[in-house]
């Protein structure tokens, strides 16, 4: 027996389901047996098509209950008659509509009732399509976005446009900061008895005169929230909130968000503080702003840091054997042997270019001597001393974004809002927050 297949679009009475209002055929086709996974399912096309047909149905009976109960003139109370349709596009996921509105008129006045997709629901962009492209622009330069989604509508779509991410993206980036703003009030605080804070930075190439600007992250979790990922790869942290913003405005906005982003991991005044930064004095001062909110804070300058900058730091190897000495004292706390053994070093080197880097290096040292301490006890007693236990936050918000390419230049108005989405999509934020962004975005 030879099989085919029909794949139909019925709408009927919910109370009775037996009534069939409308009856329509989306696809036919042959059942074939299969020779491989190229005649296993439906072509890409043929998806997409079966998509395209369907919504097309779904919308179109979604649109005639537009205007329907509008009999009387909001503007005169008039009588209102029906005058045609208007043929607006709507732009979803995978598919793109022309959708049929009823246009009303009132038969005293000529007021018009809003009949095209923009006007009834402030957007031609599904909120799904918005979502992903925002979220595709986050992650991916624009073009890359537009051209991931030509590949998955298999078809070029206007709507997907490079330009077109571009705008969702900042306009959705733009509406997480109102809504983060508007929740300092509301929030209802878990209480946490100890809380880690990573605040970094990360330089990004500018449109603007200067060579590059600087864009400052921050990461609050709990240290339960640290969990053993697979063999040979970092942690993870299974909750956090995050904060971002490369905004010339005194710090305000990272300090602003980085509380709010504490006070959403549950920081009250009774919550202890441990606090890891790379040394700088831009980002010690987001900390310092949780000080005056918590139980007590421990300062520590991470050992990641102090570990990349040894590094960095090329000596003869009759020389090797002593830098290592210096970071054996810093290991264990010791920073007065340590800064001894660093001026014994650049006594004893002759490169110009080494005395320089151990002479910075010492500063280095001297500047955060406060925030140093004894990172082997702290290892042992399984505390954090260092933020590369867990995945880069200078890197997952900043880095596999805004410096993947060589080309790549932004200005601080166009970064921003890409931070500010990064930043809740590397939390649990996203999930929740996404619907309320895409309606309160203009699209």
């Amino acid at each position: 027996m030879n099989k085919g297949f029909r794949i139909l679009f019925e709408t009927y009475d919910l109370h009775n389901p037996q009534s069939i209002l409308s009856h329509a055929t989306i696809m036919e086709g042959v059942v074939t047996k299969p020779t491989n996974c190229l005649d296993f399912s439906l072509q890409h096309e043929q998806q997409i098509e079966l998509i395209q047909v369907t919504m097309d149905k779904v919308i179109s009976e979604k649109a005639k209950l537009l205007n329907q109960d509008i009999n009387e003139c909001q503007k005169c109370n008039g009588k209102i008659i029906k005058r045609g349709t208007h043929t607006s596009t709507f732009h979803d996921v995978f598919t793109d509509h022309h959708v049929k509105i009823q246009r009303l008129s009132c038969v005293n006045c000529n007021y018009e009732p809003p009949s095209t997709v923009r006007t009834m629901l402030n957007s031609t962009l599904s909120g799904c399509l918005a979502k992903v492209q925002s979220e595709l622009g986050s992650d991916y330069t624009f073009r890359d976005g537009e051209k991931i989604l030509k590949i998955f509508s298999a078809k070029d779509r206007e709507i997907n446009n490079h330009k077109r991410i571009k705008e969702v993206t900042k306009s959705i980036g733009e509406t997480l900061v109102e809504i983060g703003n508007s929740e300092k009030e509301l929030l209802k605080i878990d209480e946490a008895n100890e809380l880690i804070v990573n605040v970094d930075g990360g330089h990004v190439k500018t449109t603007e005169d200067q060579r590059s600007i600087e864009a400052l992250t921050s990461v609050i979790y709990r240290p339960e929230s640290l969990l053993p990922n697979k063999k040979d790869t970092r942690n993870y942290i299974s909750s956090k909130h995050c904060a971002a913003s490369v905004k010339n405005d005194e710090q305000s906005e990272i300090i602003t968000n980085t509380i709010l982003a504490a006070l959403k991991q549950g920081l009250t005044p009774n919550t202890k503080i441990t606090a890891l930064c790379d040394g700088a004095s831009n980002c010690w001062r987001v900390v310092e702003a949780l000080r005056p909110l918590c139980g007590g804070m421990t300062c520590i300058l991470d050992w990641f840091h102090i570990s990349m900058k040894m590094q960095n730091i090329s000596l003869p190897e009759k020389l090797k054997i002593k830098f290592l000495r210096v970071k054996w004292h810093l290991w264990r706390g010791n920073t007065e042997a340590a800064i001894t053994r660093i001026q014994q070093l650049i006594k004893a080197a002759k490169s110009t270019g080494a005395i320089d880097k151990l002479k910075k290096f010492e500063l280095y040292i001297q500047n955060n001597l406060a925030r140093i301490v004894n990172y082997y006890e702290r290892k042992k007693k399984g505390l954090i001393f260092t933020s590369n236990l867990a995945e880069s936050t200078v890197e997952s918000l900043i880095n596999q974004r805004c410096k993947g390419q060589q080309h790549m230049r932004w200005s601080r108005e166009g970064l921003n809002p890409i931070l500010q989405l990064r930043a809740i999509i590397n939390t649990i934020e996203w999930k929740n927050k996404w619907k309320t962004a895409v309606l309160n975005s203009a699209l």
